[in-house]
């Protein structure tokens, strides 16, 4: 449609063009037009709405998890005890036998060992999948039902892009002296892409696409044997309870980081892109306009003279005042004889000065009326003015805050990477350091082990030292005692006879000497025997601290070893009950055989259904670990898109940025030109208004000058008419 447009504008140009050029008139209006005090704004603005993927990727994530959570309810034992009369009692089990020997009143009758009671404990069990975890799936897919309707109503109403634009212009012009024209115009136009019946955008098409596939993969789960079961039971509301299976089951994990996410999201599901530019129209542009202003004041001027004409043809004739209405006044007067001629003189010239009085009246209010109304359209321009000025503002304002929401929009995102990278380097950290920690604790474990060693060692080594040395004092004691002998027995020998009284102050000196060294002898054996106890003494609170560590580790393992016998001891009983109940059973099992057999051949059945469903587990995690696969692959495209989105936008932002600054610029100038413009015709104005004063003052002087004569006319017709009644007068008498 846009080629048409532009065709006709050209062929209506060229020939609009090729008939008035050669006219100086339209040429002289086309200037006044064109140096008129105007203003004129031209505003560009492109919506383009992208379909937010977020919301899109987070449910896909979660239909695989949801599927086998549906498909493979939790269930539960539920169990129900009912005290009834004993006809009702569907089956005697063990808990009913107990409960009647606790509850003996309820015995009716003992004979020998038989015994019949008239009311008994009926255990009743049920399987239920009315559980919480249960229950908050079933709450989870009412909320995924409600918020998938909100955004595919609104999606599939308005995703289609727009385009505007707006064109204001107002201003005033003078083609001739004391004509004044002014004009308003305001034009605007807001173009949708018409693909023709439903069709879309093919850019939106994969994106719907996928929510459609979205959305039957939720019916397929509303028309669920799950949801059917569920439907009636009690909704959970939030905070959701971080049970086990909640918080450590992977399918139940990503339900509740899709409920989470449900709860955080509150936006429509697309967002818009404005590009706004605000630009003056090109010459050729400008030059149609203004051509086309020339042509609606020649229409205006047209239309103002045929409607004159036509009142012509009606032959509409203004009120006149026939002198003989005049005359008529006079002779009502001079009918009444007592009235003089001073006095008819005066009234007349009252009654003059009254019709001048409202003629000039007449006049005010009409230049009054006149200044209402160029007031009125004054203060109406200026209210435009504000106007535009505030819806300006307004979508400056827009702008701005849209600017202010995406910087917001990247730095929550550059929050979150940076959070998960810090999260993934304190994680990475953490085990660095257990490792650093588990090797640091190896190391001195083996340190303290080498520490023993060598201290056991130098232990051993110091004993095989002190032994050595004993033995070697020993053995230097024992050769000088046998030198000593020797010497003595060798000098005795010599002397024996020449000293005796000397040898027997020699003997008397070894004696003492050898008693000095045996308690010298004594006092280190009793050194040594002091220190051999100690350290045996230290030994022995060693291997006594030994034996209690020892004693403890193993009074714990006899406790857990008598926990475990315990356990297995009520397990025994409990298998030994079990196994008494099943002999039970299998007695009153033995009289339907029949019945065994149908049984045999449902469990046969179920068997190959086990089969089955282990085949269709196995190929469901087949699909999960492709879907993980592609869901991985989307997600580096969806990067990747995001980049290039990212840089798009700063080209975008730079590109609008120098068509900003170059419309700031032409705006300067046009303004430049048109201050020079408005100059000038105020200069014009203002000679135009010299002249129209001068020409008033000359009209005013004419006017004053045509009354005087009126009055002095008057006065003569009327002074001759007062002779002429006189005249008349006399002839009567």
């Amino acid at each position: 449609m846009s080629d048409k447009i532009q065709e006709l504008f050209e062929q209506y140009h060229q020939s609009f063009l090729s008939a008035v050029n050669s006219d100086d008139f339209f040429t002289y209006l086309m200037n006044a037009v064109q140096s008129g005090d105007n203003e004129m704004s031209f505003l560009m603005k492109k919506l383009n709405k992208n379909i937010d993927m977020r919301w899109v990727e987070v449910l896909e994530d979660c239909i695989v998890p949801l599927d086998t959570i549906i498909r493979n309810p939790r269930r539960f034992i539920v169990q129900e005890d009912e005290i009834v009369p004993v006809h009702l009692a569907k089956k005697v089990t063990p808990d009913s036998v107990r409960h009647l020997s606790q509850h003996t009143h309820y015995i009716s009758k003992f004979d020998g060992d038989d015994i019949q009671p008239n009311k008994i404990l009926n255990v009743t069990r049920e399987d239920t999948i009315d559980i919480y975890e249960n229950r908050f799936i079933y709450t989870l897919l009412l909320k995924l039902k409600e918020f998938l309707e909100k955004r595919t109503n609104v999606l599939f109403k308005s995703m289609d892009d727009e385009e505007m634009a707006h064109i204001v212009m107002k201003g005033q012009f003078s083609p001739q002296l004391g004509e004044k024209v002014a004009y308003s115009i305001d034009l605007s136009s807001v173009t949708r892409p018409y693909m023709g019946g439903d069709e879309m955008d093919p850019r939106h098409m994969q994106p719907l696409a996928r929510i459609d596939r979205i959305n039957q993969y939720l019916q397929s789960f509303m028309y669920s044997s799950f949801f059917k079961e569920m439907r009636g039971c009690a909704l959970v509301r939030p905070p959701i309870m971080r049970t086990n299976v909640i918080m450590k089951e992977p399918n139940f994990k990503k339900a509740l980081v899709l409920w989470q996410f449900i709860e955080a999201y509150n936006e429509v599901g697309y967002t818009i892109e404005s590009f706004t530019t605000e630009q003056l129209p090109e010459k050729e542009s400008l030059a149609a306009i203004y051509s086309g202003l020339t042509m609606q004041y020649i229409f205006l001027k047209q239309s103002a003279h045929q409607t004159m004409e036509v009142n012509a043809k009606k032959k509409l004739r203004p009120k006149v005042i026939h002198p003989r209405f005049v005359q008529n006044v006079i002779e009502d007067i001079v009918r009444d004889f007592n009235i003089s001629e001073t006095e008819v003189h005066r009234v007349f010239l009252d009654e003059i000065t009254k019709a001048n009085a409202r003629k000039e009246k007449q006049r005010q209010q009409i230049v009054d009326a006149i200044n209402a109304a160029l007031l009125w359209d004054k203060n109406r321009r200026i209210q435009i003015e504000e106007a535009e000025r505030a819806k300006k503002q307004r979508e400056k304002e827009m702008e701005r805050r849209r600017i202010e929401r995406e910087k917001a929009r990247i730095e929550r995102q550059k929050a979150l990477e940076k959070a998960k990278k810090e999260r993934e380097l304190e994680k990475a950290r953490l085990a660095k350091e257990k490792a650093l920690a588990e090797e640091k604790a190896r190391k001195e474990k083996e340190r303290l082990a080498k520490e023993r060693e060598r201290a056991a060692k130098a232990k051993a080594l110091a004993l095989e030292k002190e032994k050595i040395a004993k033995a070697r004092q020993r053995e230097r004691e024992r050769l000088a005692r046998e030198k000593a002998a020797a010497l003595e027995k060798e000098r005795l020998a010599k002397e024996r006879a020449r000293e005796k009284a000397r040898l027997a102050k020699e003997k008397a000196a070894a004696l003492e000497a050898e008693r000095i060294a045996k308690e010298k002898e004594k006092a280190r054996i009793a050194k040594e025997k002091a220190m051999a106890l100690e350290a045996e003494r230290l030994a022995k609170e060693k291997e006594r601290a030994r034996l209690a560590r020892e004693k403890e580790r193993a009074a714990k393992a006899a406790a857990l070893a008598l926990e475990k016998e315990k356990a297995a001891k009520a397990r025994e009983r409990e298998r030994e009950r079990l196994a008494k109940e099943k002999a039970e059973a299998l007695e009153k099992e033995r009289a339907a055989k029949a019945r065994q057999r149908e049984r045999e051949k449902a469990a046969k059945e179920k068997a190959a259904a086990l089969e089955k469903e282990r085949a269709a587990k196995a190929r469901e995690r087949e699909r999960e670990k492709a879907a993980k696969e592609k869901a991985a692959a989307l997600e580096k495209e969806r990067l990747a898109k995001e980049k290039a989105k990212e840089k798009a936008r700063i080209a975008k932002e730079k590109a609008a940025a120098a068509e900003k600054e170059r419309a700031a610029k032409a705006r300067q100038r046009e303004k430049e030109r048109l201050a020079k413009a408005k100059e000038a015709a105020k200069e014009r104005e203002r000679v135009a208004i010299e002249k129209a004063r001068e020409q008033r003052q000359r009209t005013i002087a004419l006017e004053k000058e045509r009354i005087s004569k009126s009055r002095k006319k008057d006065s003569d017709v009327f002074i001759v008419l007062v002779n002429d009644h006189k005249n008349d007068d006399s002839v009567d008498e």
